[in-house]
């Protein structure tokens, strides 16, 4: 996969990390049925004014976002010490993953919540771009509210 090799080898180039270290990355899957729906919240993306492992612009990717358009969560398993990553990509389930249609992150509480829903309560999460913001004199940098819905996983047989 282009992308975990791409983050791979951007964020393991320090000195201080061995070269075997591995960076797993998982998107969440997340197939949306009506009679598995539990519930939905509102939430900030952060780092959007940042640039992605890859030297892509953040800015750059945020501006082909619109609203309503779905998310990609890509779950950066141990990536920044002991913490979790949920990074958000734009693009449709079937694309290939390209770390510079990444705009941003979940928030840390957030997206270690939802880590801990898929993988001890199997709860699956998906994301949708509710409202963009910014982009004006007063606040120039762009960024997005997304609206995340929870749903019951599929039952392990």
């Amino acid at each position: 996969m282009r992308l975990l090799n791409l983050i791979e080898s951007v964020l393991f180039r320090s000195k201080t990390v061995s070269k075997e270290v591995q960076v797993e990355l998982k998107e969440i899957i997340c197939k949306r049925k009506k009679k598995d729906f539990i519930d939905k919240f509102r939430t900030r993306a952060v780092g959007t004014e940042y640039s992605n492992p890859n030297g892509s612009r953040r800015q750059e990717a945020i501006l082909q976002v619109k609203e309503k358009d779905k998310v990609r969560l890509v779950w950066a398993e141990g990536q920044s010490g002991s913490k979790d990553i949920v990074y958000l990509v734009k693009g449709g389930i079937g694309r290939e993953l390209v770390m510079s249609n990444c705009f941003g992150r979940l928030d840390d509480k957030i997206a270690a919540q939802v880590i801990q829903w898929l993988n001890k309560e199997n709860i699956v999460t998906a994301a949708r771009v509710v409202k963009i913001t910014g982009g004006t004199s007063k606040n120039p940098k762009l960024g997005c509210i997304l609206e995340l819905e929870t749903y019951q996983g599929p039952k392990e047989r």
